[in-house]
């Protein structure tokens, strides 16, 4: 399967916030020229280090950290040498991550310039108290801005991040940043429920025990909200924690979600080619010294971590399709395993069937309202 997708992470981030265990370096935007340089030349070196595709690019996503610390003129170098070595499908989606307190209406407007089609803001909340206390550089009014003028650039797919269960946030909060949400017909939203994740300033601060502060009922009773809500507004829950109006579902995550192949470039970024699956060397230096060798060695740029067997495919297969809407689909896993889905997990389908997690469709099988809450127990029977 060649891949048509490319993941380039930008790990620089004008402060780490006190949730955030994502490969993201602060303090560090000296190095920004070198590192575009680097990923420019790794870009390049990849039809030698993985073979030749004769695919064009049908979707491109720049992730961080923060690339909107980027410049437009350092976007348009990566996206033209991308062109260059692989070429872009005239209909390819182009995503860039922002966040508030690093764009300006000018800065978006060069950005629509230099080729980004789609935009995701990190925005969070519209309650400055919750800001606060995930540690983000924007306030509420910020972010408002942040939206406006992304769409006064010109972006019309827009998604905006909202993340729930935090520690002091209430069911009021949550329905203001929704409202506004809705008002500026935003036409895709990422909700997230917190993590504590061990070695972030958050874990040390509610001892790694967040229903201690926010229970499982306020939690859901925030998602199943907000779901309600967005579907009640034309929007689909195509996946476990994304809701997207007809058309303007994000076509790179639903590659990740098909188990397709794809490349990734960049400090730290995790890549899934054939069937080995692999990421970079994780600091700056690692990466810029492998990079800037007179020849430079795949086995210094990309670290394997494990290689799947065809047993190893089939289970992630269900697993990722099971986190969708439309789910596993019957026909897709006979092309690519040649066998039937209940061939393969006849006994695990009846069992979650018996429980009310799955239930048959015309194409396959899906996770049901239940199973949706209940994700983690489906997902256990395919690891």
């Amino acid at each position: 399967m060649q891949p048509s997708s490319v993941y380039i992470h930008i790990p620089f981030c004008v402060r780490k916030c006190a949730y955030c265990d994502f490969l993201s370096f602060p303090n560090c935007l000296g190095q920004k020229d070198l590192y575009v340089d680097a990923l420019c030349r790794e870009m390049r070196l990849a039809p030698y280090f993985f073979g030749k595709s004769d695919v064009p690019l049908r979707t491109i996503y720049l992730g961080g950290g923060t690339p909107s610390l980027l410049s437009a003129e350092e976007v348009k170098k990566i996206l033209t040498v991308l062109s260059e070595t692989f070429g872009i499908d005239a209909d390819c989606e182009i995503t860039l991550e922002a966040n508030p307190g690093t764009v300006d209406g000018e800065k978006l407007r060069a950005f629509r310039e230099a080729g980004v089609n789609r935009l995701s803001i990190g925005i969070q909340s519209l309650s400055d108290p919750v800001l606060n206390v995930l540690g983000r550089i924007h306030n509420a009014e910020e972010a408002r801005r942040t939206i406006v003028a992304a769409q006064e650039a010109g972006f019309t797919n827009l998604s905006c991040d909202m993340m729930l269960g935090i520690p002091g946030q209430n069911m009021q909060d949550v329905q203001k940043t929704l409202s506004f949400f809705l008002e500026r017909k935003i036409p895709h939203v990422s909700l997230y429920s917190l993590i504590l994740e061990e070695g972030t300033p958050m874990y040390s601060q509610y001892q790694g025990d967040i229903e201690k502060y926010v229970s499982q009922e306020e939690d859901r009773a925030m998602y199943h909200y907000v779901v309600d809500t967005l579907k009640e507004n034309g929007f689909s829950h195509y996946e476990i924690s994304n809701m997207g109006r007809p058309g303007f579902e994000s076509r790179h995550n639903l590659m990740y979600w098909r188990a397709e192949n794809y490349y990734a470039f960049g400090c730290g970024a995790h890549y899934y080619m054939g069937c080995e699956r692999g990421r970079h060397a994780e600091t700056l230096d690692e990466y810029l010294t492998a990079l800037a060798a007179a020849e430079p060695q795949k086995a210094a740029i990309y670290l394997p971590e494990e290689k799947l067997t065809t047993e190893d495919q089939k289970k992630e297969f269900m697993m990722l399709a099971f986190r969708t809407g439309s789910g596993v689909k019957g026909q897709e896993f006979e092309e690519r395993f040649e066998m039937t889905v209940e061939s393969a997990f006849g006994e695990e389908l009846e069992k979650e069937i018996r429980e009310g997690l799955v239930e048959k469709t015309a194409e396959g099988y899906c996770l049901t309202e239940k199973g949706f809450d209940l994700a983690n127990q489906v997902f256990c029977d395919y690891v």
